[in-house]
């Protein structure tokens, strides 16, 4: 069990409102994720999963966070900071899958297709 001092440590940094927050941010992640992708046309088969691990392993993250702050044990504090320090590897990964959709980088195109849509964006927007 956590000492007095541990306690009063992990219950000031307020875990249930932090995991709360864990908890919308992982929903900010799919939506933005999905409008990013564009789910209907997917052909970022891998990238596409790694964000749905990602979003799955910052909500529950989350959730366990929210559960020490009702439960601080030293066993439920090992796991938060396990699941952090987890969910930035996964959101390291993703945000370097990301930067492989930018506009700014015309040599990475993952197929031809993606190739001609940004080209006639760019047409579009000069005319």
């Amino acid at each position: 069990s956590l000492s007095a001092r541990q306690l009063q440590s992990h219950l000031k940094m307020e875990p249930k409102t932090l995991g709360a927050i864990q908890i919308v941010i992982g929903a900010l992640i799919l939506c933005l994720s999905a409008s990013v992708l564009q789910l209907h046309e997917v052909h970022f088969t891998g990238d596409v999963a790694l964000f749905l691990i990602v979003v799955m392993q910052v909500t529950l993250s989350g959730s366990v966070l929210v559960h020490s702050g009702r439960k601080p044990t030293m066993f439920w504090v090992k796991c938060v900071l396990v699941l952090h320090l987890v969910s930035a590897a996964f959101a390291t990964a993703a945000l370097g899958l990301m930067s492989k959709h930018l506009p700014y980088r015309q040599d990475s195109y993952h197929c031809e297709h993606c190739r001609r849509l940004e080209q006639h964006a760019v047409v579009l927007c000069l005319k």
